[in-house]
């Protein structure tokens, strides 16, 4: 199982993203795979992708809305991925993983990806920020700087 995260999935579906290429080209590797049984989200990263993208996802409002539907309904249907539905105990855990790592710039949604990864066994993600980085295998990981 692969973790599936927000950042990648923006670039996935925003051929503008700086990211776009180098995700398009990992995520080729999957097509004809049943995706629900490789990859694995949860309702967190779809919440954060969809607001992501109705706010960012083109220049024209109603284009950024028709594809925040179109990428929420694919997440929603696990089309693109299980969907892991945060328990009120992951979400704890990940708010005291936030507390514990006051020197970095996680977000709630990354840490609670990191407690979820590590509660289910999962040492990989699709990402790209260097964030999956600290104690996952990140591809295709952040552009070189």
């Amino acid at each position: 199982m692969i973790f599936l995260d927000t950042g990648f999935l923006f670039a996935l579906f925003v051929n503008g993203d700086a990211h776009h290429d180098p995700v398009r080209d990992v995520f080729e590797e999957y097509r004809g795979r049943k995706l629900d049984d490789l990859l694995l989200t949860t309702n967190h990263v779809v919440a954060e992708t969809i607001t992501l993208l109705r706010k960012k996802a083109h220049p024209e409002p109603q284009a950024r809305h028709d594809i925040a539907v179109r990428v929420g309904r694919q997440l929603l249907s696990g089309h693109l991925a299980r969907v892991h539905r945060a328990t009120e105990g992951d979400e704890c855990d990940a708010l005291a993983y936030l507390a514990r790592y006051q020197d970095q710039q996680y977000s709630f949604v990354d840490c609670l990806s990191f407690v979820v990864m590590e509660k289910l066994g999962i040492r990989e993600a699709l990402a790209v920020d260097s964030d999956f980085t600290h104690r996952f295998i990140a591809r295709p990981g952040p552009r070189p700087k």
